[in-house]
């Protein structure tokens, strides 16, 4: 071997261990970024009118923001509680918010032919409503039907965006009373 070949296959060497270095900086600077924005991972219970007022307007406004107007006992309302607490997990940069439809001034009437509700707001304004979701997902639904729903609306962030997350909380969604478990 000569002088030129050996000094070639180190540098290749000190060329790849280079790239890995750069690749490994690379993936923490985009992981930083990710996580960068306010993250929610939860549902919010909003407690008054003004609340929720507060919800929409003080809000960040790139912060996506959904909430699920509810009474207990009407069908549905179970089913979109229990998605929500999932994808909150799913999606940490949405903030996923719900409230009593008499907490804030709603009719009986609106209570009894309008929910359970779905209003969904980025930068105050209103860009999704969803009365009575369960004509377009049926009194029984899953996160994985609200998730398709919202992003076939365009309503949510896609979710390659997501996959760093997810690497994080692999089992966020999962609870002892989750549908999502295999048995």
């Amino acid at each position: 071997m000569t002088l030129q070949e050996y000094n070639m296959i180190h540098n290749d060497e000190d060329d790849e261990e280079f790239l890995q270095r750069y690749r490994k900086q690379r993936m923490e600077e985009m992981r930083q970024q990710l996580y960068s924005g306010q993250q929610f991972k939860q549902v919010f219970e909003i407690t008054s009118g003004e609340a929720f007022l507060d919800t929409v307007d003080k809000e960040h406004k790139s912060t996506l923001i959904m909430i699920h107007i509810y009474e207990d006992d009407i069908p549905g309302t179970e089913s979109l509680n229990g998605c929500m607490i999932c994808l909150a997990a799913e999606y940490p940069a949405v903030k996923f918010c719900r409230v009593k439809s008499s907490l804030i001034g709603a009719s009986t009437r609106f209570t009894n032919n309008a929910l359970p509700a779905l209003l969904v707001y980025k930068a105050g304004e209103l860009i999704g409503n969803f009365v009575r979701i369960t004509d377009q997902l049926g009194e029984d639904f899953f996160a994985v039907d609200l998730e398709a729903f919202l992003q076939e609306c365009g309503l949510l962030p896609e979710k390659d965006l997501l996959l760093l997350t997810s690497i994080h909380n692999p089992s966020a969604c999962y609870s002892e009373d989750s549908d999502l478990e295999i048995d």
